[in-house]
C-alpha cells in the first residue's frame, strides 16, 4: 500500500484481536501500549521503506537500552510479529519484516517463576493481622486480598471480577472467568471462606450480585488497585527493595507450593486455567526438591540392596 504509515492500521488491529480471537480488555491495553511505543521511538514508518527492519531491529536496541528484561523485550517482539502478520494476511504490506527477528533466548533459571517461600506467606499474614502496622480501613481488604491471591491463585483482573455469588461457601469452591472469559472452578480453604464470611456480615448492606473485594466506598476493585495496595503491604512489611512482591508473584507462590506439596500437574493446570499443559509445567521445572525425591525413591542405583 502507497505512503501507509505503521500507526494506519493499528485500531483495525486491535478490534481484529478484540472481535475475532477474543482477547481479553487487558491484552488489547498491552498490545496498543506495545505498538505505540514503538512510534515513539523510531517514528511513524512508512510501511514499505526498505529501511523497515533495520527500524525494528534499532527499536530493539532502545528498549534494551532502557534496561527492559529479556522477557520484557520477548513481549514487545510478540506484539509486532502479531501486528506484522495482521498487515500480511489482510495484504496491507507484501513482506512481513519480522520473517527474521528471533526472540532472546532466556535461560531456564531466568525464566522460571518467581515465588515467596512458605516463611513470607507466614510473615506477610501476621504483619497484616498487627494493628500497630496496618491500622487503616484498607486493613481488612489487605489480609483478604492476600488470602484470595495465595488460595486461589487468581489472576488480578479475575480476582476483581469475582462476585458473591462467585463463591459457594457450602462446597468450598469459587469461580473464576479467566482468559477469553473462561469459566473455571478452584477449591479454597475453610479459613479463608470464614474470613469472608465474617466481612460480609460486616457489610451494612449487599446483594449476591455484588462484587466480593470492594474499595473503602464499596466499589468494585480495579487492577491498578490492586497492585499499589501490594506495594504498599510489601513497604509496611519491610520487605527490600530488590524482594519482587506483586499480585501474580502470589498466583506462582501459590502454584509452586501445591507442586512441592505432590500436586499432580494436570490438577495444577485445572486450577490455574492453562490451556497448554506447557505452560504449567514450568512449576515441575520450579521443583528440585520433588524431583530429588521421585529420584530417590524410584531409580534402582538408590536401592543398596540390589547393587
Amino acid at each position: 500500500m502507497v505512503d501507509s504509515k505503521f500507526s494506519d492500521f493499528i485500531e483495525d488491529f486491535l478490534i481484529s484481536k478484540e472481535v475475532e480471537e477474543g482477547c481479553a480488555s487487558s491484552t488489547i491495553k498491552a498490545y496498543k501500549y506495545d505498538l505505540d511505543k514503538f512510534v515513539s521511538l523510531v517514528g511513524d514508518l512508512d510501511l514499505n521503506s526498505p529501511m523497515l527492519r533495520q527500524k525494528i531491529r534499532l527499536f530493539l536496541k532502545k528498549i534494551k537500552d532502557l534496561e527492559y528484561t529479556k522477557k520484557g523485550i520477548g513481549r514487545k517482539i510478540a506484539s509486532l510479529r502479531s501486528y506484522f502478520k495482521f498487515l500480511t494476511l489482510n495484504e496491507f504490506i507484501e513482506k512481513n519484516p519480522m520473517s527474521t527477528i528471533k526472540s532472546p533466548k532466556i535461560k531456564l533459571e531466568e525464566n522460571l517463576p518467581k515465588f515467596l517461600n512458605v516463611n513470607d506467606i507466614k510473615f506477610i499474614f501476621n504483619r497484616l493481622k498487627d494493628r500497630k502496622i496496618f491500622n487503616s480501613k484498607k486493613s481488612q481488604r489487605y489480609y483478604l486480598m492476600i488470602r484470595l491471591l495465595y488460595s486461589t491463585m487468581a489472576r488480578v483482573s479475575e480476582l476483581c471480577n469475582i462476585k458473591i455469588n462467585d463463591v459457594d461457601f457450602n462446597k468450598g469452591y469459587i469461580k473464576l472467568r479467566g482468559k477469553g472469559n473462561k469459566e473455571r472452578i478452584v477449591p479454597v480453604d475453610q479459613k479463608t471462606l470464614d474470613s469472608f464470611k465474617e466481612s460480609l456480615q460486616n457489610r451494612i448492606s449487599y446483594s449476591s450480585e455484588d462484587y466480593l473485594l470492594v474499595n473503602t466506598r464499596n466499589q468494585k476493585l480495579n487492577p491498578r488497585v490492586v497492585q499499589v495496595d501490594i506495594k504498599t503491604i510489601k513497604e509496611k512489611c519491610g520487605f527490600p527493595d530488590s524482594k519482587i512482591i506483586t499480585p501474580h508473584i502470589f498466583r506462582h507462590t501459590g502454584a509452586t507450593h501445591l507442586r512441592r506439596s505432590g500436586m499432580d500437574i494436570s490438577e495444577l493446570q485445572d486450577i490455574l486455567g492453562h490451556s497448554n499443559p506447557n505452560t504449567t509445567r514450568i512449576y515441575a521445572k520450579n521443583d528440585i526438591t520433588k524431583l530429588k525425591q521421585s529420584y530417590t525413591m524410584m531409580h534402582p542405583l538408590n536401592n543398596s540392596e540390589k547393587f
